[in-house]
């Protein structure tokens, strides 16, 4: 059985490795042009793909049955237009300007000395297995303490708090950012992590995009059955701002920043509560 298995595994391999060196042949090898360019284009098809789904649903509120998922009901439902519309604009300047401006620097500075040997040959299942696990530690550290940065009071009115104008989040706003932010928050974390590993621009294509899909999914404002428990965790952050720093957790549990889905959904409880209660009390006032 496991011979079986080793045949199949080094035949796909073989396959991969063959359809990438056609693609190459047809794109051209030139690093300069698949980091920067290459790498450019996955993010904005990638992030523009996946919001539209779930803007289309912010924008027409349906389906219907699918509002029972909203995280903060009542919040955008639907969302407002010109406001969409103002934080696009910054987004679009993100995935374009700021993001070809940074990754080049970061090409010329690493990627092109330590990243670019061998672009024709893919890395092994076992390198691009380690390369995995080795960046989600790094850009959990790099991430969690940038953006707890970024919450310094001496720097978050001029910077971070863009980002926070959404207390409750829409995927379409998930890199509506400071310029500032983008790169220190977003970019940095991801691009270091890949230079210090040295990894292969299709590793790096594919871990970009899993970070990108994991970002926008803990900012759609929906809590599906089968969502990640990081999604509560992130809109939480949204919406009391001072918890819940990081992405998985980690280091929010070691600096006490860490306040679990059920702790959330307490709380939520409760504030609606109070809110009910409030309303009830003011149209008592008004009775008499």
């Amino acid at each position: 059985m496991w011979s079986s298995l080793a045949v199949r595994w080094r035949y796909t391999g073989d396959v991969l490795q063959a359809r990438w060196v056609a693609l190459l042949d047809v794109i051209g090898d030139d690093p300069m042009r698949l980091w920067v360019l290459g790498t450019t284009t996955v993010v904005f098809c990638v992030y523009w793909l996946y919001a539209a789904i779930f803007t289309l649903m912010d924008i027409t509120n349906r389906p219907r049955f699918l509002r029972k998922y909203k995280i903060q009901p009542g919040q955008n439902e639907p969302v407002h237009l010109g406001r969409l519309w103002q934080a696009i604009k910054v987004v679009l300047i993100n995935l374009t300007v700021v993001n070809l401006v940074t990754i080049w620097l970061l090409f010329e500075l690493v990627l092109t000395h330590y990243n670019s040997h061998d672009i024709r040959e893919l890395p092994s299942f076992g390198r691009v297995v380690r390369d995995f696990v080795v960046l989600v530690v790094l850009e959990e550290f790099m991430f969690y303490y940038a953006h707890r940065l970024l919450h310094h009071k001496a720097i978050y009115k001029y910077v971070h708090k863009k980002h926070h104008e959404w207390t409750a989040p829409i995927a379409a706003i998930t890199l509506y950012a400071h310029p500032v932010e983008h790169v220190v928050a977003n970019l940095l974390p991801v691009g270091v992590s890949l230079s210090l590993l040295g990894s292969h621009v299709t590793v790096a294509w594919g871990m970009i995009t899993l970070a990108v899909i994991n970002s926008m999914s803990d900012h759609t404002g929906y809590s599906f059955p089968w969502s990640a428990g990081s999604v509560r965790f992130h809109d939480y952050h949204h919406a009391k701002f001072n918890y819940n720093y990081g992405v998985m957790g980690w280091l929010d549990k070691l600096h006490g920043t860490y306040r679990a889905p059920y702790e959330q959904k307490q709380q939520q409880k409760q504030q609606q509560k109070q809110r009910v209660a409030a309303k009830v009390a003011k149209s008592k006032r008004k009775a008499k």
